[in-house]
């Protein structure tokens, strides 16, 4: 009587347990489906190159998930039948459960020390996908929790179905999740390439992947005795398992000798060959494009989506030939002890950006997450000057025949000390041309033209191309302000497209699992200049590159139109090499993190290669870069001048004709000996608003603009009273 009594209480305990276990079920409409975390592929440009995988990352430590699912008909037939044979030889016979094995289990963990599971793959599957945060803990309730849904899922899912959430969800060790992350990280194969021996050496390494690996003749050891069962149990011929047990065996991580009957050889041994565990973002070809890919998926979506759940298609404007010459651009490129680099290129009339690094490559190293291509803020210095040249041209009417002085100037400025700045080799030049001041870099013209046409207007033009944090200040023509080499290539491509800026972009299209399009780049499109201003631009850019002692010349390529601008900034913190060829603008900037100076040599070379400046080590990897780029492409593309621009062969020096002079490019009327103004080049033209007497704005109609030519110690006469 008393063991009836304990009996009912125990069934009554177990009943409304049950009861309430039932009612603390997770929801069962996820079981359709059945959504995992996956691992998100990036494609190249071509819509087909694979250059990436972003790997989801989970729990409080956030631990990378390495998991591309696949479906039955991307796995071997004979990896599938070792892995039912070793973990649920009864899959298809039961309906979720097994029940001698769960029984089992219930003894042991009710009167015994536990440590036995009696878990089906069904089982398996709700346990990964429902109980992963407490898969280790070996309760009764949780047991009953998953025999319900398992019950469940059999009921909603076909037997096949089931298996393949089962390959997808399974751990394999270290970070691998899913049978063809497994494959890969044990084989370095593909799911559909693994033979018997394979599947079944995967499929022991379930029950604990990581001690199981470790210990090779164990496992080995139990892929007999499954082998045996196979043959017993009719799934495979005699014949099948001893080939199998012959194959010679080779896990990654392992090097192991083998007799004619299978038997191992001596013991095996360990290699330094370690397993492809993957970090978060993963990509030999583009890894610091695989990070900013990743982190603009995070701002699109939430980390939720990208880590939580995956198994998005990335499609990008990487090119992969442009990539690869950025690397071998970064690899090769000579930069002082400790400095750092970045690389970017994009295709100025679509904004798509093919290629960038992020930082000084070094062989057998691994780069850093810090992308400088797109994340470093540093200034431009004089490789911003085109910007304000062609605000210039474009509301001042400059050409880039006019001839300005290279002298020593003290600007006034209201409220402080005047502003005096000085060229990098602390002398002047005197009366040149723009072209020749630019292709030198002369630092006091580029501030006459700012002043003549305000900082204001120059901040205006800059911001309409991407720039950010620019302050209406005269030191804004010498590039004193930050900018990130996206931005700056990007701004400076415009000249190559018209005048019109494209927003650049690194995403074409997002899909899910199932090709649905999640996301598609509308790239904004902004008219900044003339097309006319912009052919001028272009050809004073190859002025800079072309012409006789322009400090770009280093950057010539045979065959090619090359245009471009150097760049320097105080105590020369950063050096550039900005520069336009059709169908591809590109930026490289080196410098320190910490933002200490350049050293003027790089200890143990000679010859030119030791002199660190602007117009050498940035424009050899640059030309490194656009060279590899660009072949295969056909040479001899040049850009076409648009409607209303005429040449006159000028003087470089006094801007004057000379039939021996560099051929120019100018906007219809304002070529030499046409202006009906007799400019002295001593003083300096301002925009006068002719309502109010003072100074003209950007915002100034320009209906209301005179230009007036006045001696630089008057411009305070002009100004606006704040």
């Amino acid at each position: 009587m008393v063991v009836l009594t304990a009996v009912l209480s125990v069934a009554s305990l177990l009943t409304a347990s049950a009861f309430r276990w039932a009612q603390e079920l997770p929801d069962l409409a996820s079981l359709d489906l059945l959504e995992f975390t996956a691992t998100s592929q990036v494609f190249a440009r071509d819509g087909s190159t694979l250059i990436g995988e972003i790997v989801p990352v989970m729990g409080e430590d956030r631990a990378s998930i390495d998991r591309i699912p696949v479906s039955l008909e991307e796995v071997s037939p004979a990896a599938l039948m070792a892995i039912v044979a070793s973990e649920d030889d009864r899959f298809f016979a039961h309906f979720g459960f097994d029940i001698p094995g769960l029984l089992m289990a219930t003894y042991l963990e009710l009167l015994g020390p536990g440590g036995r599971g009696g878990s089906t793959i069904t089982v398996q599957v709700v346990k990964n996908h429902f109980f992963r945060d407490i898969a280790d803990e070996r309760t009764l309730e949780r047991k009953m929790k998953e025999l319900m849904l398992a019950i469940e899922l059999e009921r909603r899912l076909t037997k096949a179905e089931i298996l393949q959430r089962y390959i997808n969800l399974v751990f394999w060790g270290g970070n691998l999740y899913g049978i063809r992350a497994a494959a890969r990280a044990y084989f370095d194969k593909d799911p559909i390439e693994l033979n018997l021996a394979e599947g079944l050496y995967l499929a022991r390494l379930i029950p604990s992947p990581n001690r199981n690996h470790n210990d090779f003749v164990a496992t080995r050891r139990s892929m007999r005795v499954v082998l045996d069962n196979m043959v017993s149990r009719d799934m495979i011929s005699r014949e099948m398992a001893e080939r199998a047990w012959r194959y010679p065996l080779q896990p990654r991580g392992w090097s192991v000798q083998y007799d004619a009957e299978g038997n191992i050889v001596g013991e095996p041994v360990r290699t330094a060959e370690t397993l492809n565990l993957s970090p978060s973002v993963r990509s030999e070809l583009a890894p610091h494009a695989l990070w900013t890919v990743r982190n603009s998926l995070i701002a699109q979506f939430g980390e939720s989506r990208v880590f939580g759940a995956g198994g998005l298609r990335v499609y990008t404007t990487i090119d992969v030939q442009a990539q690869e010459a950025a690397n071998l651009a970064s690899l090769e490129g000579l930069v002082p002890d400790g400095a750092q680099l970045a690389i970017v290129g994009l295709n100025p009339q679509t904004g798509e950006i093919l290629a960038m690094v992020g930082s000084k490559l070094r062989p057998g190293e691994l780069p850093g997450e810090f992308n400088r291509a797109m994340s470093a803020r540093r200034q431009p210095g004089s490789s911003f000057k085109p910007i304000v040249y062609a605000t210039a041209i474009e509301q001042g009417g400059y050409t880039q025949a006019r001839v300005i002085a290279d002298e020593s100037t003290a600007f006034p400025v209201r409220g402080q000390p005047p502003y005096t700045p000085e060229n990098h080799d602390r002398t002047f030049q005197g009366r040149q041309t723009l072209r020749q001041h630019l292709n030198v870099s002369r630092n006091i013209p580029a501030v006459k033209l700012a002043e003549a046409v305000t900082p204001e207007a120059v901040v205006a033009r800059a911001r309409e191309l991407g720039y950010q944090g620019l302050q209406p200040f005269l030191s804004v023509a010498l590039g004193a302000f930050e900018v990130t080499p996206l931005q700056h290539a990007s701004a400076i491509g415009a000249f190559a497209n018209g005048g019109v800026h494209v927003e650049p972009h690194l995403i074409t299209r997002v899909e899910d699992a199932d090709g649905n399009v999640l996301w598609e780049a509308v790239p904004r499109e902004t008219r900044v200049w003339t097309e006319q201003t912009a052919y001028t631009m272009l050809d004073m850019l190859y002025g800079g590159v072309n012409d006789p002692g322009a400090f770009g010349g280093r950057a010539r390529i045979d065959g090619r139109w090359i245009g471009g601008k150097t760049g320097t900034t105080n105590d020369s913190r950063d050096i550039w090499f900005v520069g336009l060829t059709p169908g591809l603008a590109a930026a490289v900037w080196i410098g320190y993190d910490d933002n200490r100076p350049i050293p003027s040599r790089i200890p143990g070379l000679e010859g030119e290669r030791a002199t660190v400046n602007s117009a050498r080590h940035p424009v050899w990897i640059w030309r490194n870069f656009v060279e590899r780029t660009l072949r295969g492409t056909p040479a001899g593309r040049r850009f076409e001048p648009p409607p209303g621009i005429t040449f006159n062969s000028v003087n470089l020096i006094s801007g004057a004709l000379d039939p021996g002079g560099v051929r120019m490019a100018f906007v219809g009327g304002s070529e030499v000996g046409s202006s009906p103004l007799s400019f002295d080049p001593i003083n300096i033209t301002v925009a006068i608003d002719r309502r109010t007497g003072v100074r003209a704005t950007a915002t100034t109609p320009r209906e209301f603009i005179e230009w007036s030519q006045i001696s630089p110690s008057e411009i305070g006469r002009f100004a606006a009273t704040p």
